[in-house]
Parts: structure tokens; C-alpha cells; sequence
């Protein structure tokens, strides 16, 4: 007798999408599972939360208990029980229907509140105005032995905590940016006074039962400027930035429970105090310098002796603060140089083979006062030395320089805490009396998990999904950031939004994006427009005139108001595009719940700018390649109405989209209607009939229009067959800048993509390899002073998993999956793997016959497409739907591993 198989059951539970989160910030927390066992829809769950894990074992909600909710959502189901109290472990659960019996119920795990009112706080915010790299610290008695204790830590800025002489926690670059306060000097677009709607300060919790003693203990706290202040060079800004205050700041609350039941709260104020540290200087981008004859030991433990002054006490910022629901930014690997050796120069220069986001750590002995110079960047010249013209000739320069001073009593390891580089080269400089024994890069980003893989026969293909990663994982900073090496590692609002789909495929950026989603909601200002970059880091007006040689448009402004440019297609889109994109990945329809108001808003400012259904301003199709081998800032071939105008038309069918899965019926309709209004404006402004080409005939303008769906339906064959004859004349070479990137992939047949994704001259990303490049270059070609890092060109992922690979979403969460391998006839093999929010789903095929392993999430049904004329076998036998269609085969399998076969 069969044994039936396992009922469908929930694993890898998760609470804002983390595992057993501590200190989580909302009221209102989201929940996600993984179901696993029979192959079968789920058509229900019900969530138990509970006070115990004794009551949670017993499947006892007294806390919540949803009850039987008819659902096939994995993601984003929100807490709706009685009021979560802050620091507060609770205990939760959930069970899944798969038909009218329900399965057994996962195994418990946790989730812990922070601080969730204000009134929790009774720490005060503290400084040390014209100290440099503050040391803050204070002492405390712990009675007993203690049983739990917390930390809760904000900063402006950034921070390292400290007790009993040890670092708490892994976090570097601690806590993630955002919108730090109102600042009463921010203007909008035309250079009026504004205010955005909200200011947000990120803490995190760390679990310090295990640091603490009884009997005294020691806090520490370093700080450094991060984002928040700068050094004196900086300037007012906006360029390179704007800073929000004079100096770093701290608010840090320990809340410790003994075993003898007393509760002891320490807390940041007027009786810690503080002295100078070893940093003498910390920039983000110019680097740190480091004097360690200045370290103060036993600063961060008890019983330290020293004649410090009182830190200050300071006004907290407009702010609210929010439980870091997100991973932080650690350091994930180190790397050894491939080649170490000197230049002619006498420099030490060290290759890392990869250019990656971190810094460097050394080992050196020496005298005391010998200074060590690291100096990064990311090419090196003719001459082998270290080229810095990337981020040291760039319009926004960042010397990327760290500077170590010995403190001389043997060996000493060091690496910096409050600066960033991007590079794969280092060049050290030292006098002759120091010997640097060991250096090793530290690769340093968003400790976010890796979810897809891709692989197949063509190496080329390869090595640009591995280039486009490295650049994807660079941006990771708590923000989407751009280059990694200049001074302009600011959150630019516009190619996340075309280029989110590439780190989904990718990357596990849930709570990565719907952090920056918040960034973006906060930073609206209330008649509805957003930011260009977000954190709004650059702050106030500037005169910008181009540079010399840069093609500029007739009626460029060379005065900008930061942050709020007259670039909508930039500063507008990211939002609901990628509200948009998680709800399509991830099947989460409460982002869409939580920004619809915001993502509306942005619509209604869009129009507002219009005339006669044409946007005229916006930044265009950046990086547009020129026929000298260079790519211009401002396109010279895609009117910016153009491109502007299809973008506002993408807002409006989201806004649309978006109101009809939230049940807003409606605004659905009234929204629908603005966008098919737009769309006829631009198909009369715009379309070429008799050429079948849009506004001046560019790719990007016909790629655009068939990828947002502005294309009617009685010309799309013939705007497509035109964008491949353009593409066939330039011998399978693109000639598009970002957006139009962007777009390619999402029109282009199979084959036609295939041959522009390998070429390998000028412009492609062949090009960028042929000569070199580990990452995703900012233009085709590698231009003098621009980003050898940055992911505004990284549109090939949804080519590479769905096409080449076959492994897409064929419905929202992945519920449905398609299985379409696109070029069998080409290639020798591909494979390719993504985690989504239902499990693994994976496709592996190989050519000459036509073979495939095909992996299915357990509650997910795939539909595969294979070449006409194929005679399929699954796990031996005929499938018993298959339909035949002009160029395909199509069946459908269910949840499992099943092995397809042809003839």
C-alpha cells in the first residue's frame, strides 16, 4: 500500500522577513512561510501568535489567532491581534490547507518588539561638539547574574558599541542611512521652501546577555560621521553632500533583567562622558585616518580611570525612531591579492582580482608614529601604477585613501570602521622601517542571502551575469548606492526602478527595498513629488554648469534645486515601479497597501506637469553611446518628452494595477482611463506610422513604448521587426543608454537579444569585458572619470534566467511558473535557480535531444513550453495535457523535481 503523501506544511517562517528577529520596529509586523510536502495549491492558512512557546506548541493563540483564513498568500500577511507590547518575545506558528484538510502546524519560532512607543525611551541623545571620533562612554553595577538584556542603539552617523572591552554584534557602517530630520532649509523643484512628510532615525537591538556581568561593567560608544555630519573640508554642500548636523550623536538604552527579578535601565545623558579617539578623520568616501599612539585602553570596560569631560546632551532630531528591520551592512568575506609587488614608482600595489565595495586590512609592525598609506581604486595605468582617475578625476571626487599611524609594539592588525571604497587595486606606501606583513581586502555590503543562480555553455554569458551580481552587490549599502568609487554614492531615484527586477532574480531584497520604499515615502514632499536621490543627502541650490565636451540640451538649467531636479522620469518612477515589482515577485500586496496613497500622489504631481498629455522635462536616456566610443550624459537621439512621457504612462498603469489588486474599483478605473489618455497623446505625438518607429527613430524609443506597453496592439509586430532591422544594421549592437537598456530584454526575441548580449566590440558589455572589467561599467566604454562599478547597466538577468535558462513567474509570487528555454537551438546547455517566496524552483536542460530537470515549489504549478515538434516525456511517461501551438509544445506539471525528455 502507497503511504499518502505529506500533508503541505509551512517552513522558514519568517516575521519581516527575517528569521527570529529581535527588536522588531512595527506594530503591524508581516509574516512569510515556505510550503513544503504535497504537491497542491494552498488555499488557506491559520497564524497563531502566542505569549509562550508552551502555548504555542499547543496551537494556542492568546495573542492572535487568525482563525482559518482562505488565502494563497505566502508573503507579507500582517499581525492583526491585540496590541504588540515593546520588548516583547512572542511565539508564533501557522498551518496550511491544500484542500478541506489542514496540515500539521510548523515548528514555533520567535519574534521580539523593540521599543515601540516613544515614552520607551528614557535615554537622551547625546554629542560632543569639537571632538573628533568621539569615544562616549559610561559605568554601571549589575547586582546579580543577569538573565536577559538588551541593547537599543540609534545614531546620526555612524557607531561601533562597546562593552566589557569587546565590539557587540558583527554590523559595520552601523546604523542604515535614511531621512534623518527636517531640515528648515529644504527647497523644492523651483527653489521654494519645503518640508517632506516625514524624518526617520534606525536603531538596532542587539541581545547583550552574554557581554554582561555581575558586578561593573563598562559602555562604550564610538562614533563617526557617516552621513548624518562631515569634516570641515566637506563644505555647506549640496555637493558632495549636505550635512544634517555639526557632529555624530548617540542615543543608547541597555535594559538589563537579573536574576533576583531587579530591572536596570542604562541610558545615554548628561552623566556619561567623553573624550577625543584614535580617528582623526572619517569620511564615507575620502576615507580614515587612524593614529593609534591615540587608543585609550580599557576605555570600554569597568574600573577605567580617566579624566574625560562630560558628553553633552542634545536636541534629539525631528525624527521617529524605527527598529532596523532590515540585515545590516557587515563585512561577508575577505580576499587575498592575486599579485602583490612593487610598482617603478616604489609603491607596493596589491590586485584583488575583483572590483568589489569594502576596504583593506593590514597587519604591520614598525616605530611608533610610522604612518602606513592605503590608497584604492579601481584600474590600474600603463605604467602598472594605481589609476584613481575614476574616483579622483570624477566630477564628485573621493580620494578613497586610509592612512594608519603605528602605535609600535609589535605586530598590529587594523582596518578602518567609518569609510567605504569600491576598488580592486590598492597601492601601499610605507617607509622602509614598517613591514606590512599581511594585506587583505574586506568585502563589505548588505549581509543579504544570494537566492539565484545561472549558469550555461557560453562563458561570455557567464562572466556577465557574475559582473552584473558583483555590481548589483556593491550598490547593497543599506540603500540602493550608486558608484562605488566617486563621491556620488548617493541613492539616485531613477535605474532602481528599471533595474529591480535584476536583483529579485538574484538577491533576497525584500526588506531591502521595502526600507528604501519607506526612505522614498518619507521623503515625498505633500503635493506629491519625490526626490531625485534618496536619502535626500544633497540639499539645497547650485549652479552645475556641464563640463567641458559634454553634449547639453538647448534648454539645459544649469541651476539645480536638491533634491527635488526637474527630472521626473528619474525622481518619480522608482517609487511605484518598485512597489510594483515586489508585489510580482514576491506576491506581497501589502507594500502595495502601504505606498498606494504615496505612489497616487506622484501620479496626480506627474500630470500636474503635463501639457496636452506630453511630460516635457526629466534627465532622458542617460549614458546614450556616441559614435567616437564615448556615451553622453543628455541623449542626442530620444527626446526627453519622450521618454519622460512613456514613463508617466508606466506610473499611471501601476497606480492602476495597484487599485485593482487592493479592491479600490474605483480608482482602478479613473487611473486606467489617465493612463489610455496618456497613451494616445503619445501614440499621436510620437509614432511613426509609415516607418513603424517612434520619435526620432531610436531603439530606446521603440523599446520603451513595446516594454511599457504603449505600442498598439495593430503596429507592435511592425515596431519590432523595425527595432531588430536597427539592431541587424548596427551588426547586433544596442545603441541605447539606461532606460533603453532596460528595455531590451523585455521585446527583443531570444536570438536577436543573444547576439547583442555577446558582441563583443563597442557598445556592449562584451566590450566592457574584452577590456577587462569584473563589474558592470557606468558607460559602454569605460569613459575617462566614470564608474568601473555601478549598476545602471545591469538589464541582462530576466534575459538570462528566463529566456536563456527558461525559469520565470508566470503569475504573482510565483504561484505559477513558466518553464520556456528560448535558445535549445544555440546553446549547448543553461541552468538556472531561484528561491522564491514558495521554494525552490529550478530549470536545467541540455541540448541534441532536448533534456530537462525541472524543479517545482511544492504549492506552485508550472506550465512548460518546449520547440514544436517536440514529443515530451515526463518522468517517463506522456503528458496527458500537452497542447500543440504554431512554435511550441505546452503541458503543465506540478510541485516536485520531474525529469522531461524529447524526441
Amino acid at each position: 500500500m502507497t503511504a499518502a503523501p505529506p500533508a503541505l506544511q509551512a517552513t522558514r517562517l519568517r516575521c519581516e522577513h527575517m528569521t527570529a528577529p529581535v527588536g522588531v520596529g512595527s506594530r503591524h509586523p508581516v509574516f512569510d512561510w515556505t510550503p513544503v510536502g504535497q504537491a497542491g495549491a494552498q488555499v488557506a492558512y491559520q497564524i497563531i501568535v502566542a505569549s509562550s512557546a508552551a502555548l504555542a506548541a499547543a496551537a494556542t493563540g492568546d495573542v492572535w489567532d487568525s482563525g482559518q483564513v482562505s488565502g494563497t498568500e505566502v508573503v507579507g500577511i500582517a499581525y492583526g491581534g491585540t496590541p504588540l507590547r515593546s520588548r516583547t518575545r512572542y511565539w508564533w506558528t501557522v498551518r496550511l490547507w491544500s484542500g478541506s484538510v489542514p496540515g500539521p502546524y510548523a515548528a514555533a519560532t520567535t519574534f521580539e518588539t523593540g521599543l515601540l512607543e516613544p515614552s520607551d525611551w528614557t535615554a537622551s541623545w547625546i554629542g560632543a561638539p569639537g571632538i573628533h571620533g568621539p569615544l562616549l562612554r559610561t559605568e554601571f553595577t549589575v547586582p546579580a547574574d543577569v538573565t536577559t538584556a538588551r541593547a537599543y542603539v540609534a545614531a546620526l552617523g555612524c557607531y561601533e558599541l562597546r562593552l566589557n572591552g569587546a565590539k557587540v554584534g558583527d554590523a559595520v557602517l552601523d546604523p542604515a542611512t535614511t531621512n534623518y530630520d527636517h531640515d528648515p532649509a529644504l527647497v523644492d523643484g523651483e527653489g521654494k521652501p519645503a518640508r517632506m512628510i516625514g524624518a526617520r532615525v534606525l536603531y538596532a537591538t542587539y541581545d547583550i546577555t552574554a557581554h554582561l556581568q555581575a558586578g561593573g561593567n563598562g559602555v562604550g560608544v564610538m562614533l563617526g560621521n557617516g552621513w548624518y555630519s562631515a569634516e570641515e573640508e566637506n563644505g555647506p554642500g549640496p555637493l558632495p553632500r549636505t550635512p544634517w548636523g555639526d557632529g555624530p550623536r548617540a542615543l543608547v538604552q541597555l535594559e538589563v533583567e537579573t536574576s533576583d527579578g531587579e530591572r536596570i535601565v542604562v541610558g545615554t545623558g548628561g552623566d556619561w562622558t567623553v573624550a577625543a579617539g584614535p580617528i582623526t578623520f572619517d569620511d564615507p568616501v575620502h576615507g580614515e585616518v587612524y593614529d593609534a599612539r591615540r587608543e585609550v585602553p580599557g576605555w570600554d570596560g569597568a574600573g577605567f580611570d580617566g579624566a574625560w569631560e562630560p558628553a553633552t546632551v542634545v536636541e534629539p532630531p525631528q525624527a521617529r525612531l524605527h527598529g532596523q528591520d532590515i540585515p545590516p551592512v557587515r563585512v561577508l568575506a575577505t580576499r587575498a591579492p592575486v599579485t602583490d609587488g612593487p610598482t617603478a614608482s616604489g609603491a607596493r600595489l596589491l590586485d584583488f582580482g575583483q572590483h568589489h565595495t569594502g576596504w583593506t586590512r593590514i597587519t604591520v609592525s614598525g616605530p611608533a608614529g610610522a604612518q602606513v598609506v592605503l590608497r584604492h581604486a579601481g584600474e590600474v595605468d600603463a605604467a602598472g601604477e594605481l589609476d584613481d582617475d575614476a574616483n579622483m578625476g570624477a566630477w564628485i571626487q573621493a580620494r578613497q585613501t586610509d592612512t594608519y599611524v603605528l602605535r609600535g609594539d609589535g605586530r598590529e592588525t587594523w582596518e578602518p570602521r567609518f569609510t567605504l571604497h569600491g576598488f580592486r587595486y590598492v597601492e601601499i606606501t610605507a617607509p622602509p622601517e614598517v613591514t606590512v606583513h599581511e594585506a587583505v581586502s574586506c568585502l563589505v555590503h548588505s549581509d543579504l542571502p544570494q537566492v539565484g543562480r545561472f549558469t550555461c555553455a557560453d562563458p561570455l554569458l557567464n562572466q556577465i551575469h557574475d559582473n552584473a551580481v558583483w555590481s548589483m552587490r556593491a550598490s547593497l549599502q543599506g540603500f540602493p548606492q550608486d558608484a562605488a568609487e566617486r563621491a556620488e554614492r548617493v541613492g539616485w531615484t531613477g535605474d532602481p526602478g528599471w533595474a529591480v527586477g535584476e536583483y529579485l532574480l538574484n538577491v533576497d531584497t525584500l526588506g531591502f527595498w521595502r526600507k528604501w520604499l519607506d526612505d522614498l515615502a518619507d521623503a515625498q514632499l505633500p503635493d506629491g513629488r519625490f526626490p531625485v536621490v534618496c536619502p535626500i543627502h544633497w540639499r539645497g541650490s547650485v549652479e552645475l554648469p556641464a563640463p567641458d565636451g559634454y553634449l547639453v540640451p538647448a534648454d539645459h538649467d544649469p541651476m539645480l534645486h536638491f533634491p527635488y531636479g526637474a527630472w521626473p522620469d528619474f525622481s518619480m518612477t522608482s517609487y511605484p515601479a518598485i512597489a510594483w515589482a515586489l508585489y510580482e515577485f514576491y506576491g506581497d500586496r501589502s507594500i502595495l497597501a502601504r505606498h498606494y496613497p504615496g505612489m497616487r500622489r506622484g501620479l496626480e504631481f506627474m500630470l500636474s506637469r503635463t501639457t496636452d498629455g506630453i511630460l516635457t522635462t526629466g534627465l532622458g536616456d542617460h549614458m546614450e553611446p556616441q559614435a567616437d566610443g564615448t556615451c553622453s550624459v543628455f541623449p542626442q537621439r530620444t527626446s526627453r518628452e519622450c521618454t519622460s512621457t512613456a514613463w508617466l504612462y508606466a506610473v499611471a498603469d501601476i497606480v492602476a494595477k495597484s487599485a485593482r489588486v487592493l479592491g479600490r474599483t474605483e480608482d482602478a478605473a479613473q487611473f486606467a482611463g489617465v493612463a489610455a489618455e496618456v497613451r494616445d497623446a503619445f501614440t499621436a505625438r510620437f509614432l511613426n506610422v509609415d516607418s513603424a518607429t517612434y520619435d526620432s527613430g531610436s531603439q530606446t524609443a521603440a523599446a520603451l513604448a513595446l516594454w511599457l506597453g504603449l505600442v498598439p496592439d495593430e503596429h507592435r509586430a511592425a515596431v519590432l521587426a523595425a527595432l531588430v532591422a536597427d539592431i541587424e544594421r548596427r551588426d547586433g549592437h544596442l545603441d541605447t543608454g539606461t532606460m533603453g537598456t532596460a528595455a531590451l530584454q523585455h521585446v527583443l526575441p531570444a536570438e536577436v537579444m543573444h547576439r547583442v548580449a555577446t558582441r563583443t566590440t563597442f557598445p556592449s558589455w562584451g566590450h566592457q569585458i574584452a577590456q577587462g572589467a569584473t563589474t558592470i561599467w557606468e558607460t559602454w566604454g569605460g569613459d575617462p572619470t566614470f564608474s568601473r562599478n555601478m549598476k545602471l547597466l545591469v538589464a541582462t538577468e530576466k534575459f538570462l534566467f528566463h529566456d536563456v535558462a527558461g525559469l520565470a513567474p508566470a503569475a504573482p509570487g510565483w504561484s505559477r511558473i513558466r518553464v520556456r528555454p528560448q535558445l535549445t537551438g544555440v546553446l549547448a546547455h543553461a541552468s538556472a535557480q531561484v528561491r522564491t517566496p514558495r521554494g525552490i524552483a529550478a530549470v536545467e536542460w541540455t541540448a541534441d535531444p532536448l533534456q530537462l530537470t525541472v524543479t517545482v515549489p511544492a504549492s506552485s504549478t508550472a506550465e512548460v513550453w518546449l520547440p514544436a515538434g517536440s514529443v515530451p516525456s515526463v518522468d517517463g511517461a506522456a503528458p496527458a495535457d500537452a497542447t500543440t501551438h504554431p512554435d511550441s509544445v505546452r503541458f503543465e506539471i506540478g510541485g516536485g523535481t520531474h525529469r522531461i525528455t524529447t524526441l
